[in-house]
C-alpha cells in the first residue's frame, strides 16, 4: 500500500511538472485581417498565459492590416502585458498588423518577413478607397510614434510607415511609405535579429518545442466577431429597442423585455470584449434603462412618452458611441448613425403595429409572465362563456395605467382592456364600449 501510494504521488508530480513545462511559452496566431475577434482572442491569450504563469508569449504575425480600432485595442492589451512578448514577423505585419508588431517587446523575423505601410485609408462612395482625412492620419502617426517610444525604437521610423513626407537618410524618400524588410529593421533597431521558424526561435531562446503550447481560437471569439459585424449589430440593436418600446405599452414585465435586456446585454458585452464600448457607452445604456424602468413602473398617463424618448435617445447614443472607435472612417460612423437610426423608427413602428393588435388575441405579448402583473391568471373560464357584447356599457375602473394596454376592474371581474383614448391613470373611471370576447375596449366614463 505504501509503495503504491509512492508511486500514484510520483506519477502527479511528473504529470504535474509536465503540465507547467508545457505552458512555459504561449504562442498566439495573428493571421488574416484584424478584427473584433482577433482583439477577443488576444486578450483571453494574454489572460491565460498570465494564470498559467508562462515565461513568454510569441505572437506570429500573418496579417495583411485590418481595422485600426481593433488594431489600437490590441496594441494597448500588449503594452498592459505582464509576460514577455515577441512579435515574430512570419512574411507580413502591415498597415494595422505593424502596430501589433510595434506594441511587443521584441521584434524578430522570418526569412523575407515586410512590415510597415500603415497609412490609413477610408471608403468614399464616390472615389471608393482613399487616405483618410488628415485628422485621422495625425492621430494614428502619434499612435505609431508613442508605441515606438514605448518599446525604446526611434519613433520616426514608425511614423514614416504611415506619413509619406516624413524623410529617413538611406531607408526611406520622400513620397514614399516605410516598409521595413528584416535586414532594414536590424540596422534601424526595429529588430533583433532572424528565426527561420518558431522552432528555430524557441531553440535560440533556450525552449524545446514541446514547452510552447499553441493558444487556438475558441467559440466565443467567433462569436464576438460575429456579434461586432454590422449586420447583427443591427438585429440586436432593433430587437433590444423592441422590446423595450413594447415594455413601455404593456403593463408589467414580460418576453419582451428579457428579450431585449438580453440582446442589450450581448451586443455590448461582444463590443466591451473588442475594447469599443468604454464607460461612456456604459453610461449611456444605464441612463437609458433606467429611463425605460420609469416610465414602465413610475409615471402615469400625464408623463407618458417623455422619460421613454429620452430613454431610447440614450440608450441609441449608447449603441453609437459604441459602434464607433478613435480611428472609425466616416463611412464607417455614417454607417452606424444609420444603422441606429433604422433601428430606432424600425422598432418603433413595429411595436406600435404589434400593440394595436395584442388586444386581439387571449394571450398577449408575455403570457403567463404578464399575467400576474395584470389579469393574476393567463385565461379565465368564466370569461370564455360570455357572449361577445355582453359587457358593453359596464362600468369599472382601470385597475393599471392603460398605456393604452392594461386592466380594468368592474365589480368582482377584473380584464385586459384596452383604452380608445391611448392613456389613462389607474383609479379612472371607464367604461367598456366594444366587447368582442376576448378584446373590450374601453374609454373614460362621464359622470351621470
Amino acid at each position: 500500500m505504501i509503495r503504491r501510494t509512492f508511486v500514484l504521488i510520483t506519477l502527479l508530480a511528473l504529470v504535474a511538472i509536465s503540465a507547467g513545462a508545457a505552458e512555459r511559452v504561449i504562442i498566439l496566431a495573428v493571421d488574416g485581417e484584424i478584427a473584433g475577434g482577433m482583439v477577443s482572442y488576444l486578450r483571453r491569450g494574454l489572460a491565460e498565459a498570465d494564470e498559467a504563469g508562462a515565461e513568454l508569449v510569441i505572437v506570429r504575425l500573418a496579417t495583411p492590416g485590418g481595422d485600426l480600432d481593433s488594431a489600437s485595442a490590441a496594441r494597448d492589451l500588449l503594452l498592459g502585458a505582464t509576460v514577455p512578448t515577441i512579435a515574430f514577423v512570419d512574411r507580413e505585419a502591415i498597415s494595422a498588423g505593424a502596430l501589433v508588431a510595434l506594441a511587443c517587446e521584441t521584434i524578430l523575423f522570418a526569412p523575407g518577413g515586410v512590415m510597415g505601410a500603415a497609412t490609413p485609408i477610408t471608403f468614399d462612395f464616390e472615389q471608393g478607397y482613399v487616405e483618410a482625412m488628415e485628422k485621422v492620419q495625425s492621430a494614428v502617426r502619434t499612435l505609431f510614434r508613442a508605441t515606438a517610444e514605448a518599446r525604446g525604437r526611434d519613433p520616426r521610423v514608425a511614423e514614416a510607415m504611415v506619413d509619406e513626407e516624413v524623410v529617413i537618410p538611406d531607408l526611406v524618400e520622400s513620397g514614399k511609405l516605410l516598409t521595413l524588410t528584416g535586414g532594414e529593421a536590424a540596422t534601424f533597431g526595429y529588430s533583433d535579429g532572424e528565426a527561420d521558424s518558431i522552432d528555430a526561435l524557441l531553440s535560440a531562446r533556450g525552449y524545446a518545442p514541446s514547452e510552447a503550447v499553441s493558444y487556438e481560437s475558441r467559440f466565443v471569439d467567433r462569436v464576438v466577431e460575429t456579434m461586432t459585424s454590422s449586420t447583427l449589430a443591427a438585429i440586436l440593436l432593433v430587437v433590444g429597442l423592441l422590446g423595450l418600446i413594447i415594455e413601455m405599452m404593456v403593463p408589467g414585465f414580460g418576453i419582451a423585455g428579457i428579450l431585449g435586456a438580453l440582446c442589450l446585454g450581448a451586443f455590448f458585452w461582444s463590443h466591451v470584449l473588442v475594447g469599443l464600448a468604454g464607460w461612456e457607452s456604459i453610461a449611456f445604456l444605464l441612463g437609458g434603462l433606467l429611463a425605460v424602468f420609469f416610465e414602465i413602473f413610475v409615471f402615469t398617463a400625464a408623463d407618458f412618452g417623455f422619460a421613454g424618448i429620452v430613454g431610447l435617445v440614450l440608450v441609441g447614443l449608447g449603441f453609437y458611441s459604441s459602434m464607433v472607435g478613435p480611428f472609425t472612417d466616416r463611412a464607417a460612423g455614417l454607417r452606424a448613425i444609420g444603422i441606429v437610426s433604422a433601428g430606432v423608427v424600425f422598432a418603433v413602428v413595429v411595436a406600435v403595429i404589434l400593440v394595436s393588435r395584442l388586444p386581439k388575441s387571449r394571450l398577449r405579448l408575455g403570457g403567463v409572465i404578464l399575467s400576474s402583473a395584470i389579469t393574476g391568471r393567463a385565461f379565465d373560464k368564466e370569461e370564455g362563456q360570455r357572449k361577445p357584447g355582453e359587457l358593453i356599457g359596464r362600468r369599472g375602473v382601470a385597475a393599471t395605467d392603460l398605456h393604452p394596454v392594461g386592466a380594468g376592474e368592474f365589480g368582482e371581474d377584473r380584464f385586459d382592456v384596452i383604452c380608445e383614448e391611448g392613456h389613462v391613470t389607474k383609479g379612472t373611471p371607464i367604461v367598456i364600449v366594444e366587447d368582442e370576447g376576448y378584446r373590450k375596449v374601453v374609454r373614460r366614463a362621464k359622470e351621470g
